[in-house]
C-alpha cells in the first residue's frame, strides 16, 4: 500500500469512528504513524508524497560495493543479505 492509499484508509477509518489504536492494529502500523497521517491535510500529504519520490537514497552510492562484498563473503548472515536485497528493490 502506498502512502496515499494509507492516508485515505486512515482517514476513512477515523471517519467511521475507529480509535487510533484499532486503526494502527488493523493496518499494521504504529499509533504514531496514524497520528502523523491524521495531522496532514490532503495538500500536505500530496507534497510530502511527491518529495519522497524525488529524494535520493544514501546507500545508492554504495550499492555496487555492498553487492560485491556480499558475493565475496558468503558467510554473511542471511538476514544481512535479505536486508540489502530489500533496499536494492526499493531503489529500483
Amino acid at each position: 500500500m502506498d502512502k496515499w492509499e494509507m492516508y485515505m484508509k486512515i482517514k476513512q477509518l477515523k471517519e467511521q469512528e475507529f480509535k487510533i489504536r484499532r486503526i494502527a492494529r488493523k493496518l499494521g502500523i504504529s499509533r504514531t504513524t496514524v497520528y502523523k497521517y491524521l495531522e496532514k491535510s490532503p495538500e500536505e500529504m500530496a507534497l510530502w508524497e511527491a518529495s519522497t519520490k524525488t529524494r535520493t537514497k544514501k546507500l545508492n552510492a554504495y550499492e555496487m560495493i555492498i553487492h560485491t562484498w556480499l558475493i565475496e563473503n558468503p558467510d554473511v548472515s542471511v538476514f544481512c543479505k535479505q536486508k540489502v536485497q530489500r533496499i536494492a528493490r526499493k531503489n529500483t
